[in-house]
């Protein structure tokens, strides 16, 4: 019955969806001015005269393209409680993200931010689910999320992350078919999540596994094999093992709902005996229906590992669809079938631009040359940087973000996360910038001594981890190549908040480091210059996605040093 009236809900919010695509640029037209109109009085809307744009071209020329840092100095006012500042309304919390310097991002979250618009890109999402998989509501749901609160601003607003926010807001009703509780997500303990998220979702049946991430959902798979003996104990007597640094008030809260179940426990321990000591997630869990998570960008080649956890005797395999273009900035895309990685964009939520890539790359550091487009001048198969403006006070805002187009549904473009911009990498969310990878090494070579003549960092998304090539000034023992790596990480680790989630949290490996050659960057630089770039052009990046060839690095490498 609850699975019913869920559905019910969400095919309402569909339909509202649905219409929001059949008039795209009516629709955007209405939310820029209905955001303008609404935000005119502030600081912000005085400053650049909201009050006088009546169209998307005034809006152009009156508003300026702007980056995080642009608008710090609002954001910082209103952390302080100052109000009218970016946004009429008073904020709910900030969502915390890292900055491309050491300093974290607030970005403002408004009661608009949640309204009924927002909501149906979710629920909608759920209705084509369960239209292509009718066993979508048949048990639970899983589902992890960041903490909601991880702090408080000067004001006393709290900050952290929305999905956290929305899970821990959602009616008690819709609560019901969510296996695992709150209280597990603001555990601080990486291992005791993961195993305290495991031992509640083992006990049940589950039909949709629901995350961003997939190297998520990765790490809750081998964490549940690891600890598969004491999890199976758990279960048949209702207990939750003390072997977990697990917070005593949230430990009280979960063992308070745990009952013993022996049958289940039995179960899994026969899935546990028929793989020979290993508990895998398409034996334990039969009714799984669907997996959402993210399937493009640099985090898709993690979805070739599923097989081996869903599908161990390869012939049941597990469907996948993609949970959206999202970050903490704003969700922009419902995708609506398995296929592909791509879905319309929400254009009632957010108002678009979009710039062809290209263009940004050829001159990216004059913004007012960029000839800029609407949802109705996109190609399809083109690749395009894309700017937002939002409900929660971000005006012509560059997220630094290059989307495709595939295809329109109506006549909402359908995007597809392609990469970071420039200056930027990311492999499992932690988006790490040129900046953070300098300060980086300056902090490591103070720390070890160990002093860089060059180098370069490279994103090795299939190893989960950065490769770190150093040209070092002079020679140094092993010893020494070793505190510099360990002093890199954990450099990186204070200056980027989503860097170290990701390291404690197992996402991401350790960084590699390849001591290369005396003269390698000269000898790179001359290589650039022979294929035809000009002197003053040639100039390694300093970091990039994983893409040197074995045959160019393997002379020029002289040796290896990885972290214990």
């Amino acid at each position: 019955m609850l699975g019913l009236l869920i559905h019910f809900i969400a095919s309402r919010s569909a339909k509202r969806f649905e219409h929001t695509t059949l008039n795209a640029e009516q629709t955007q037209r209405n939310l820029l001015m209905t955001i303008l109109e609404r935000n005119k009085n502030t600081e912000y809307g005085k400053k650049y005269n909201f009050a006088g744009i009546k169209t998307a071209e005034d809006y152009r020329q009156a508003v300026p393209l702007v980056s995080y840092n642009d608008i710090q100095p609002y954001i910082e006012k209103m952390c302080r409680g100052e109000q009218n500042q970016l946004v009429a309304e008073q904020p709910i919390m900030f969502a915390q993200t890292s900055g491309t310097t050491g300093k974290a991002k607030f970005i403002p979250f408004t009661p608009s931010c949640g309204r009924t618009a927002s909501k149906d890109m979710m629920r909608s999402w759920m209705y084509h689910a369960k239209l292509a998989h009718p066993g979508l509501y048949g048990g639970k749901i899983v589902s992890l999320v960041s903490p909601a609160v991880e702090g408080e601003t000067e004001c006393g607003l709290p900050y952290g992350a929305t999905s956290g926010h929305i899970y821990k807001q959602m009616p008690g009703i819709v609560q019901k078919i969510y296996a695992v509780p709150y209280p597990v997500f603001e555990i601080e303990d990486y291992e005791a999540k993961y195993y305290a998220l495991m031992r509640i979702a083992l006990a049940e049946k589950v039909s949709l596994l629901a995350t961003a991430n997939p190297s998520s959902i990765l790490k809750m798979c081998e964490k549940a094999d690891e600890y598969a003996t004491i999890l199976i104990n758990d279960v048949k007597d209702g207990t939750l093992s003390n072997q977990f640094n697990i917070e005593p008030h949230i430990r009280q809260a979960l063992e308070a709902k745990l009952k013993a179940d022996p049958t289940r426990a039995s179960q899994l321990k026969a899935c546990y005996e028929r793989r020979d000591g290993h508990l895998l997630p398409g034996d334990y869990w039969p009714e799984l229906a669907l997996i959402g998570c993210w399937k493009g960008g640099t985090v898709g080649h993690y979805i070739e590992k599923f097989d081996a956890w869903f599908n161990p005797d390869g012939d049941k395999p597990i469907d996948t669809r993609d949970w959206g273009f999202l970050s903490s900035e704003a969700r922009c895309s419902v995708p609506l079938s398995d296929e592909g990685a791509a879905g319309p964009l929400a254009l009632d939520v957010n108002y678009y631009e979009f710039v062809d890539a290209d263009e940004v790359t050829q001159n990216p550091n004059d913004p007012s040359a960029w000839q800029y487009k609407t949802v109705t001048e996109l190609e399809d198969g083109g690749e395009y940087y894309i700017f937002l403006t939002t409900t929660g006070g971000l005006y012509r805002y560059d997220i630094n973000d290059v989307i495709t187009v595939k295809g329109y549904y109506n006549q909402a473009p359908k995007i597809q996360f392609l990469r970071k911009g420039r200056g930027m990498t990311n492999i499992t969310g932690e988006k790490l910038s040129v900046n953070q990878v300098i300060d980086g090494i300056q902090k490591a070579s103070e720390k070890s001594g160990v002093l860089a003549a060059h180098f370069k960092a490279e994103a090795a998304s299939e190893q989960s981890r950065y490769l770190l090539r150093l040209e070092p000034v002079g020679h140094y023992p092993d010893s020494k190549l070793t505190s510099f790596l360990q002093a890199f990480d954990e450099a990186l680790q204070s200056i980027n908040i989503e860097y170290k989630s990701k390291r404690e949290s197992q996402r991401l490996a350790a960084p590699l480091l390849h001591v290369m050659r005396d003269g390698w960057y000269e000898r790179a630089r001359k290589d650039m210059v022979s294929e035809g770039k000009r002197m003053f052009q040639a100039k390694t990046e300093l970091l990039s996605p994983m893409k040197a060839a074995t045959a160019v690095i393997k002379p020029e490498l002289l040796k290896v040093i990885e972290l214990d």
